[in-house]
């Protein structure tokens, strides 16, 4: 939202009493991985990363967690393979982590030949690079759209991990293509001295869960966003604010 993005579903933090909130309202399924820890209530969940091993325990029953408002069934979703994804096999590079011409490439297959769909990922690397997120391997829009339809941001759950390591390939999209909107270079700009880490700050004072993130995550913010502003500054002596910055309306055709 500070972004001005407005990618992702709703969401606000709770606190959860697992065993009068959960339990009572649970499958059959998710009932059977929960546990006793201590005095603790846990469980483990069904997916595909879910391991007994490594249970979720709340502080007695009570658990720090959020609620999401997630979309009506009437507005299918289709999944796409990022573009930029990792291979997630060792030893093993996907393309664009050897290839500094990627995007010439990227360009050429549909849905990134023309439209907006380009920008949002780029504007999603931006966003990703911000919270500390290496984990897009896909992303959502809406069925059927003929990539005309925004990029919906739905997995972001592996953020806000270590505040001191900036992770610079998330930004591949962008050294990479070096172009962006120029409404997210204008908001990029407005947000930095600071702005960016008393805006979140402020955002999240009224989160029932506040503070929500710690002070060393809040400074990481500010730290990156200064990153992608060196970044798209290489760009701009590179190439020139006219092929870099982008405006949000054009018609983009990049054969």
């Amino acid at each position: 939202r500070i972004l001005g993005f407005r990618r992702a579903p709703l969401v606000v933090g709770r606190f959860v009493n697992l065993r009068t909130e959960i339990k009572p309202v649970a499958t059959e399924q998710l009932l059977g991985t929960f546990m006793t820890v201590g005095n603790n209530t846990c469980f483990y969940g069904k997916c595909y990363y879910c391991r007994e091993t490594e249970p979720a325990c709340a502080d007695g029953d009570i658990m720090e967690g959020s609620v999401t408002l997630w979309l009506p069934d009437v507005w299918p979703l289709q999944k796409h393979r990022h573009p930029w994804g990792r291979t997630y096999r060792e030893g093993k590079l996907a393309r664009w982590e050897y290839d500094e011409s990627y995007c010439d490439a990227v360009k050429k297959t549909s849905p990134y030949d023309s439209g907006p769909r380009l920008l949002d990922i780029i504007d999603t690397a931006i966003f990703d690079y911000l919270i500390g997120n290496a984990d897009r391997h896909h992303y959502e829009s809406f069925q059927d759209d003929e990539g005309a339809s925004m990029l919906i941001l739905l997995d972001n759950a592996k953020s806000f991990g270590n505040p001191a390591l900036d992770e610079r390939s998330i930004l591949a999209p962008l050294y990479q293509c070096c172009i962006i909107r120029v409404s997210t270079w204008n908001r990029l700009n407005y947000l930095k001295n600071g702005v960016l880490k008393a805006a979140l700050k402020t955002a999240m004072s009224h989160d029932p869960i506040s503070p929500v993130l710690s002070d060393p995550h809040l400074d990481a913010l500010d730290q990156r966003l200064l990153s992608i502003l060196a970044t798209v500054k290489q760009c701009t002596d590179q190439f020139g604010p006219d092929v870099v910055l982008v405006e949000d309306r054009m018609t983009l055709s990049h054969l």
